[in-house]
C-alpha cells in the first residue's frame, strides 16, 4: 500500500457552480484542481447526504457508472447534461 496522499473535504454546494462564472467558488476550483492534481489519483472517495440506509453502510459498485440527476427540475438544461462517466476498478 503506498502513502496516502491529501486529502479535501469540498462542499459542491449549488449545482450551478459547473455553469456560473459569477460564482467565486467555481474560479478557485477550477485553479485549485490545476493545482493538486498534477498526479491522477488511484482513488475518489465520495460521501453523500442523498443516500439512505437503516444502517450506516459503505457501497461499492463496480465498472462503468452513469451520472445520477437528482436535482430539481427547474434549473438549465445544461445541468441534466453533464456526464462523469468513470469506471470503478475496486479496491486494493
Amino acid at each position: 500500500m503506498g502513502a496516502i496522499k491529501e486529502t479535501f473535504f469540498i462542499s459542491h454546494g449549488s449545482p450551478m457552480i459547473s455553469l456560473d462564472d459569477s460564482f467565486p467558488a467555481r474560479h478557485f476550483l477550477l485553479v485549485f484542481k490545476e493545482r493538486v492534481f498534477s498526479q491522477r489519483p488511484k482513488g475518489i472517495l465520495i460521501i453523500s447526504a442523498h443516500w439512505e440506509t437503516s444502517e450506516p453502510a459503505v457501497n461499492l459498485i463496480p465498472g462503468r457508472q452513469d451520472t445520477i440527476h437528482d436535482l430539481i427540475s427547474n434549473l438549465p438544461r445544461a445541468l441534466y447534461q453533464e456526464r462523469y462517466q468513470r469506471q470503478t476498478k475496486g479496491l486494493s
